[in-house]
């Protein structure tokens, strides 16, 4: 299914939740985003705004003028023709979209950058504006507390504070510090102080291309100075994971694969992994393999080995279930084994723990991850996913939510909407499950498994009509056994199973 279109002088990437104007990324909030993806999607068509709200805000009382809100700065950035009004009922978008053939899109290639430095994160010291002379030590805060946290992560290369922060405002131009410290991206902030309230404006930029990859702005009161720092600090870390590794994961890919470097396979590896199609998946194996030939018990490669082998078996591709969860169980293992304090391991070991329904020891492991690394959005997410399993569903939603709003920018972000569209369905309030699983829909098209929960929460809440037609549209992507089925749904009660496959099969479901 095709998740990127043209339109005018823009690019829409569903999948990467990216606007580009020009080839160039558009700063663009998330609410807005999803606003957009409805109206392109249909484009050409009435969306009415109880759709919109469904999609966006789903199982959430929102007033209208939130969504006037959103549709307002998207005509100042596309252009005010471009969306029409349709009054009393909604919006239609009127520009001519174009879908984009997955490997028609051929990018601007980098720079060509190749040493570990070169790939790795620079946090400079934030700049203060609006407050008093000595309140550059909350600017140096905000940077070291950045600095420790994301150096908690596997995936990313922090260099020394004692490096970074020796640069001050106002700063030198980008690409002269990315030269001078050895380094492709940079992180950089200001601080406004406006009465009682403090404005941070972080942003991650890719140096030597001198181009903003994600910007964000947090508003906070001033109470308490240091909770501030904290509570920042912590959304800026979980923003800028996987923005940072999305567009490794793209560099790679737009490299050749000729004597390729570890980290250069990981993330082409990775990148296949994400597409999530057969024939991405096969070439993820691939290259995670040679990965892990040119650096044997790294655990990032072998945990991401084992995540390709249970996408195999939560698709129904494996030839055989039983030996492949075997193998990804073993992969995790030996990923915890070289290094426990992974905390990417130890969220990889408990996912698999789930195809056994060892849910003490999966649920175990996730919240081990979280204490090694709290800002961690998918231990989060999948531990919402094994608590809706076992029937806990307040529990689910509350991290399913965490998640969310930690790392709204994370490729997992459909699969923890899922899971609050799966504790709602469980919960058998169906109008939330609906809107739930339409919002994780309209993350990830491309995921057959999102068509499925549809159509069961369109069965379920009193519309067997339209979930026949989605189930239709979920065929389209081959078929779908209850083995299958069971391995990605491991529910500990066999009733919610039950119900769940019941309401697939009025829908049309045959296994």
């Amino acid at each position: 299914m095709t998740t990127e279109f043209t339109f005018s002088h823009f690019t829409l990437r569903v999948h990467e939740r990216q606007l580009l104007a020009h080839g160039k990324p558009v700063l663009l909030g998330a609410r807005a985003f999803d606003v957009l993806c409805a109206l392109v999607h249909k484009a050409g068509a009435l969306v009415t705004k109880s759709e919109l709200f469904n999609l966006v805000w789903p199982g959430m009382v929102v007033e209208e003028n939130n969504l006037q809100v959103h549709v307002s700065s998207l005509r100042k950035l596309l252009g005010s023709e471009l969306i029409m009004t349709i009054p009393g009922q909604g919006y239609r978008f009127v520009a001519r979209v174009a879908p984009v053939a997955a490997g028609e899109h051929v990018p601007e290639p980098l720079p060509p950058m190749v040493s570990s430095a070169s790939r790795s994160v620079a946090v400079l010291a934030f700049g203060v504006a609006g407050g008093l002379a000595d309140d550059g030590y909350l600017a140096d805060g905000m940077a070291e507390d950045i600095i420790n946290r994301l150096s908690r992560s596997r995936w990313l290369y922090v260099i020394a504070r004692s490096s970074s922060v020796s640069y001050r405002h106002p700063l030198p131009p980008n690409g002269t510090i990315s030269r001078e410290l050895g380094v492709r991206y940079l992180v950089s902030g200001l601080i406004r102080f406006n009465g009682n309230r403090l404005r941070v404006t972080a942003e991650l930029i890719d140096g030597p291309r001198n181009e903003t990859i994600w910007a964000q702005s947090f508003d906070r009161p001033v109470d308490d100075l240091f909770q501030v720092q904290d509570e920042i600090s912590a959304a800026i870390v979980s923003a800028i994971e996987p923005v940072y590794l999305r567009r490794e994961e793209w560099v790679s890919s737009q490299s050749t694969p000729r004597d390729r470097e570890h980290w250069e396979l990981l993330m082409r590896a990775r990148w296949h992994f994400w597409r999530s199609t057969r024939d991405h998946m096969q070439k993820a194996e691939h290259f995670a393999q040679k990965a892990l030939d040119s650096k044997p018990d790294d655990p990032p490669t072998l945990a991401l080995l084992a995540f390709i082998l249970m996408s195999r078996v939560w698709a129904g591709w494996s030839e055989s279930a039983r030996m492949d969860i075997a193998e990804a169980n073993r992969h995790a293992l030996q990923a915890v084994s070289h290094d426990d304090t992974d905390a990417f391991a130890h969220f990889t070991l408990g996912t698999v723990l789930s195809f056994s329904r060892n849910f003490p020891q999966a649920i175990s492991e996730q919240e081990h991850a979280l204490s090694i690394y709290p800002q961690f959005a998918a231990a989060a997410g999948e531990l919402g996913r094994l608590l809706a399993f076992c029937g806990r569903t307040q529990e689910a939603a509350s991290y399913a939510l965490q998640a969310c709003e930690a790392s709204p920018l994370d490729p997992h972000l459909s699969l923890w909407i899922r899971t609050r569209a799966l504790a709602s369905f469980i919960e058998r309030d169906y109008q939330a499950a609906l809107g739930f699983a339409l919002q994780a829909l309209s993350k990830r098209p491309d995921w057959f498994f999102n068509h499925y929960l549809l159509a069961a929460c369109q069965v379920a809440a009193g519309r067997p009509e339209d979930g026949q037609q989605t189930l239709r549209q979920a065929q389209k992507f081959g078929p779908y056994s209850l083995q299958a089925l069971k391995a990605g749904h491991p529910f500990s009660d066999d009733e919610h199973l039950n119900h769940y496959t019941d309401c697939l099969r009025q829908a049309g479901w045959s296994e």
